[in-house]
């Protein structure tokens, strides 16, 4: 298996990680290297090694301060930049921050400490970071403990006034940006060069400048490819238009049954009526809709069930469109316009740039730009191109037509990727030759099977661009992200292979579909009721999470949701949620807080259970004591510290009764009996997909050697 057993996520994950911590440090030690030589080569550090090593002894935070008023020696100025290298300062980047859950208080810290300072040196204020920080460190007349100069994390519980629930509340004791610690530069150099403008030329500036601030842009990470234009990358969710899509396929598929329950589509005029009022919001099927298109009585229809009750409008839209926002002015825009707005709101990184470009672009103040940068928009991408969407919006928009007829309409084939790609000469056995959008195409039968990535390319990532024809084939043609279905499918490859080169080509191949027997319409109903409650459950703890979280519900993170059902499965009553091991309360602030972690009540190692009946929500303190073993396993060591298993079978007798035996003396043994999961689905659950999915794939490679008539 190419995933971790134990969370599910990819083998590589961990090597990725501490790759990427040994290329920041590696980074971190070439700036130095290239600043020390810079500095030598211009004079202002000394060549021996040993003259070096005595600069140590400077206060650098004193010669910082010193510097904006009375001139420095060349090595005096140098210990001060180097310094300024190693206190670089934070760089924003709208793209990465909104996912730090920090950053809220790192940004609080840069606004007050920007606040204390005055580049024009009014009365009380420092002019630079370094003035600030050498007033900060020698003023005597605070303790010890305020008078640091290092920005240290604290974390700590705040009480309501008149009772009420705790908050968690973040702070940094300072933190400085790039852009303070860039105006100190400017600022010590514009005065030694006043004093020594030969050793302080332009030139020299600029090297330094490029040594001290010069970062790598951040690599995008490319979306998937078009799944009708593989060529063509994913256009993200938030783009209008491709909501628009989606509005278009679910109106025109929606239907409604009249008396004789005969199902009748909308007319042109209902499915424009329908598709223009979800640009404003959701709809509901019991009341809006109906009238709506003006329909009396009971009506149904055919997307409405117990778990979807609405459809769901222009999520762009809405959004954009609210009066803080943009307002009406928003309906206004051409919709090339507001997709580019949409674009440009994703993918800028500088907020500073993006409120420009949205002050000169859509006319709006500043105040306004600012929280129209901060929006939160849906994330993630949709299956087609803005390429593709261009071409099928329109003939969605023509008729009331399904999606299968307007990409036919439009010259695709919406489900064969053959018939939308060109696949390149092999060694032919025979030829099938395809027609599609009236043009001749020809799809290739191999005599073995190729890899699947090189024309499987609508289920691939893009392949690397500075990939080279020996490379090995995912780098050269890219490969499915799901580890599990990637190894799956080269070994594939083998067998048939194999297969073929002892028996010869096959003359049919069949493959074995994953899938869930059939249930009777009892069990149908009682799955959707069910699916219907978790639903409106996870929409809601959605809500709160993002309240929490302080952000749009569609940035909030399912393992938030997940940390909110395990809270409230802890008690019915609130104020009775407690860390099942140690006693010790936990509120609402501190579940999406490093203070309790979601941990395995058995282990996971022994049962593979990582189903929610098998989690917990407990202080880190107690998940440590408690570690690789049961409640059971662990009583001694909670007895040290004072919880008793006894409170602990109390407290787990408020859980739900698929978890709480998981708690007793002989939880192990009843779960190895069957427990609550006699047919082991939470453990199956994440391999039937996987196989389902691979299923899918393999069906669709394996025409490539037998295909379909």
């Amino acid at each position: 298996d190419g995933r971790n057993p134990k969370d599910g996520t990819s083998l590589a994950v961990t090597r990725r990680a501490a790759r990427a911590m040994r290329r920041r440090r590696d980074r971190l030690l070439k700036r130095k290297t290239r600043l020390m030589n810079a500095l030598i080569e211009l004079g202002f550090f000394p060549a021996e090694a040993p003259a070096r090593k005595a600069l140590e002894t400077l206060n650098p935070y004193e010669l910082r301060a010193k510097g904006l008023d009375a001139p420095l020696n060349p090595h005096e100025f140098g210990r001060a930049v180097f310094h300024l290298n190693q206190r670089r300062g934070f760089l924003s980047n709208r793209k990465t921050d909104k996912k730090d859950n920090d950053s809220g208080a790192l940004k609080t810290a840069i606004s007050d400490l920007r606040a204390s300072l005055s580049p024009t040196g009014e009365v009380g204020k420092a002019r630079t970071v370094g003035e600030y920080l050498h007033r900060r460190l020698n003023d005597s007349t605070k303790p010890p403990a305020e008078r640091t100069v290092r920005a240290r994390f604290r974390q700590q519980r705040v009480e309501k006034e008149g009772g009420g629930k705790p908050r968690i509340e973040k702070s940094y004791d300072l933190y400085a940006d790039r852009a303070m610690m860039q105006a100190e530069f400017e600022a010590l150099w514009a005065h030694q060069a006043s004093v020594a403008p030969a050793r302080f030329s332009p030139q020299a500036k600029q090297r330094l400048d490029h040594c001290l601030w010069h970062q790598r842009p951040l690599k995008p990470v490319r979306p998937g490819r078009c799944t009708l234009m593989p060529e063509e990358e994913r256009a993200p969710l938030a783009l209008p238009s491709q909501q628009r899509f989606r509005i278009l396929q679910e109106v025109n598929n929606l239907r409604w049954l009249n008396d004789q329950v005969a199902e009748q589509p909308l007319t042109l005029q209902q499915r424009d009526a329908l598709v223009g009022a979800l640009e404003r919001g959701n709809k509901t099927f019991d009341s809006a809709i109906p009238k709506l298109l003006g329909l009396s009585g009971a009506i149904k229809f055919n997307l409405a069930d117990a778990k979807r009750t609405e459809l769901k409008g222009n999520l762009a839209s809405m959004r954009l469109g609210r009066k803080e926002l943009f307002g009406d002015a928003w309906h206004g825009f051409s919709e090339p316009l507001q997709d580019t707005i949409v674009l440009r709101i994703l993918q800028e990184e500088s907020l500073v740039a993006l409120v420009a470009w949205l002050t000169t672009e859509t006319g709006v103040d500043e105040a306004r730009a600012e929280a129209i940068a901060e929006a939160g928009l849906p994330e993630g991408f949709g299956s087609l191109s803005q390429k593709a969407l261009a071409l099928i919006l329109p003939r969605l928009r023509e008729g009331v037509v399904s999606y299968a007829d307007a990409a036919k309409a439009a010259g695709f084939h919406h489900s064969r990727l053959a018939d939308n790609v060109e696949v390149p000469g092999r060694t032919l056995k025979r030829e099938q030759v395809v027609r599609a959008t009236g043009e001749i195409k020809h799809f290739h039968v191999f005599n073995e099977m190729p890899y699947y990535g090189e024309f499987l390319q609508r289920h691939v990532g893009f392949a690397d661009p500075q990939a080279k024809p020996d490379d090995l084939p995912e780098k050269r043609f890219g490969r499915i992200a799901n580890p599990t279905v990637h190894i799956g499918l080269n070994q594939v490859r083998l067998v048939v292979n194999a297969l073929i080169r002892r028996y010869g080509h096959p003359a049919e191949v069949v493959v074995e579909v994953a899938r869930d027997l059939k249930q009777n319409q009892e069990q149908r109903q009682e799955e959707l009721k069910n699916q219907a409650k978790n639903q409106a459950r996870n929409a809601r703890l959605r809500s709160v999470a993002a309240g929490l979280r302080q952000c749009a519900p569609e940035q909030v993170k399912q393992r938030d949701i997940e940390r909110l059902i395990l809270w409230e499965e802890l008690s019915f009553d609130a104020a009775h949620r407690r860390c099942p091991y140690s006693g010790v309360q936990i509120s609402a602030e501190m579940v999406l807080s490093t203070e309790v972690e979601v941990e395995h009540i058995l282990p996971f190692s022994e049962t593979l259970d990582d189903s929610l009946n098998n989690k917990t929500l407990a202080l880190r303190q107690a998940n440590r004591i408690k570690r690789n073993r049961s409640p059971w396993d662990a009583r001694e060591d909670f007895a040290a510290q004072g919880w008793l298993y006894d409170d602990i079978l109390l407290r787990a007798e408020q859980m739900p009764r698929a978890k709480r035996y998981r708690f007793a003396p002989d939880g192990r043994q009843k779960w190895l009996k069957g427990g609550d999961d006699k047919d082991g689905k939470g453990f199956l659950a994440r391999a039937l997909n996987d196989t389902r999915y691979m299923s899918r794939v393999a069906r669709e490679y394996l025409g490539l050697v037998c295909p379909q008539d």
